[in-house]
């Protein structure tokens, strides 16, 4: 009864509150994601267009910042004139995010939210209808990818409030997850004491679809995986908000013997990319980003590894052209065999900042250090339940890992003498817990050198 209800109901009863179009647009993007290149990039382009006379003629930062550097509206023509705007930082994004809000924005209906923080102070954007219909509507779509209805029961695990939320907000949000078929169980209490009631919790809802944190998803999994327990099977997982290493799918979709489907967006421009069922990476949401690779110079880096810059194309309150976000990808230069010609965005590498230097100036991911506990010993990493990488001065680290067995004293020799080979000092933590950061994220590299 809850799936017709959620259905016919629940999810309609979004748009009408909130004045979203969000299950229109789906309709609209279920029907878009085949066309030609040629016809998406048309869409895309007259809808940059849109953008950019709307910012020039109602966001003062941007009036500015087109008559300091001599430029018109009409003098971009083209996907190769958008490099003639100045790229976006997050710093100026900081500064300037007041004089970045549209002086037409409509209130009514305008959402405020703050990024995650995690590099760097928290930033304040606003989001309007337009915008808000686009990202959830690409976000249903997605659920079409995964073999997943509107409607169908759904498992989050999802980090609560930390601090005091008032009972009529605590009401609100229950009542609408009951009337979209949503499950919520708060991944900042999941620990061995909790696990056994909220399996109950999960066995009674059986989701469809469970979804959340990868952290909190991994510790599920861990969970079941020493319990023996397989009966918990859906259809598919997804996880956001941290870095998907290969190791972590591999083990998950194994547990749950599913395919997990990964996705990509950033508080300032949410639903970027999705994984579709063929898993050759992620389809940017063309119709709702501009999206670009740029090297260190701020050139076109096109099928090599970059900085992501992205413009939200349906945000009219507070635009966000050309912004640089902090994260790094490529393009792939395959097409995906599902028939979407959407480009595809090879796995993201986690945050520009997310990087640790080595001894000999390079800068690698937490992939490289995945690779190595693997290749050190398959049988000792895998009673690793994590790890994490500290670093406030190049070639120097504090490697930190979490067990659920007690390690071999020739594992950790091992893991010391390969990480020698790259860093002139190596402190190596054996810890029971390393914890998530304050937003309920885990992060595998912490890195500090930028703020010295």
């Amino acid at each position: 009864m809850r799936k017709s209800i959620a259905k016919h109901f629940g999810y309609p009863l979004q748009d009408f509150i909130k004045g979203t179009d969000i299950l229109g647009i789906r309709d609209f993007l279920i029907e878009s994601q085949y066309w030609e290149k040629e016809k998406i990039e048309e869409y895309q382009f007259s809808k940059l267009k849109k953008l950019i006379q709307h910012a020039y003629l109602t966001v003062s930062y941007y009036k500015d910042l087109f008559n300091k550097y001599g430029i018109k509206p009409d003098d971009i023509k083209d996907f190769s004139d958008v490099k003639k705007i100045p790229v976006l930082t997050k710093d100026i994004a900081r500064k300037e995010y007041k004089n970045m809000v549209s002086s037409k924005i409509n209130w009514k209906y305008v959402t405020t939210g703050r990024t995650g923080g995690t590099t760097g102070p928290p930033l304040t954007t606003y989001t309007d209808t337009n915008t808000r219909s686009f990202v959830w509507g690409a976000y249903y779509r997605w659920y079409q990818w995964m073999g997943i209805n509107i409607g169908d029961p759904i498992t989050t695990l999802w980090g609560a409030a930390v601090t005091h939320q008032s009972r009529k907000r605590d009401i609100k949000i229950k009542t609408v997850n009951w009337l979209q078929n949503i499950d919520k169980i708060n991944s900042f209490k999941m620990n061995e004491d909790s696990f056994p009631t909220i399996i109950k919790k999960i066995e009674s809802h059986k989701p469809r679809l469970i979804k959340g944190y990868v952290s909190a998803m991994l510790d599920l999994a861990r969970f079941l995986d020493k319990k023996k327990i397989r009966h918990i099977q859906p259809i598919a997982i997804s996880t956001t908000s941290e870095t998907l290493l290969p190791v972590y799918r591999k083990y998950i979709e194994e547990v749950f013997n599913c395919k997990i489907f990964d996705q990509y967006g950033c508080g300032e421009c949410e639903s970027i990319a999705y994984e579709c069922a063929s898993h050759n990476g992620l389809h940017v949401v063309s119709e709702h980003v501009y999206l670009e690779i740029l090297n260190n110079q701020n050139e076109n880096a096109f099928f090599d590894q970059g900085k992501i810059v992205i413009t939200d194309l349906d945000n009219f309150a507070m635009p966000f052209i050309r912004y640089e976000n902090g994260d790094s990808s490529c393009i792939s230069k395959d097409q995906c065999s599902c028939g979407i010609k959407h480009p595809i965005l090879k796995s993201i590498l986690g945050r520009v900042a997310d990087t640790i230097v080595l001894k000999d100036g390079s800068a690698v991911h937490a992939v490289f250090f995945t690779i190595i506990l693997s290749e050190i010993s398959i049988k000792e990493s895998e009673k690793v339940n994590r790890f994490q990488v500290f670093q406030k001065k190049a070639g120097e680290i504090e490697f930190r890992l979490e067990y659920n067995f007690n390690l071999e004293d020739k594992f950790i020799n091992d893991i010391e003498n390969a990480l020698y080979k790259y860093f002139t000092k190596v402190e190596i933590k054996i810890l029971k817990e390393i914890h998530h950061d304050k937003t309920g994220k885990f992060r595998y590299i912490i890195s500090n050198i930028q703020n010295k």
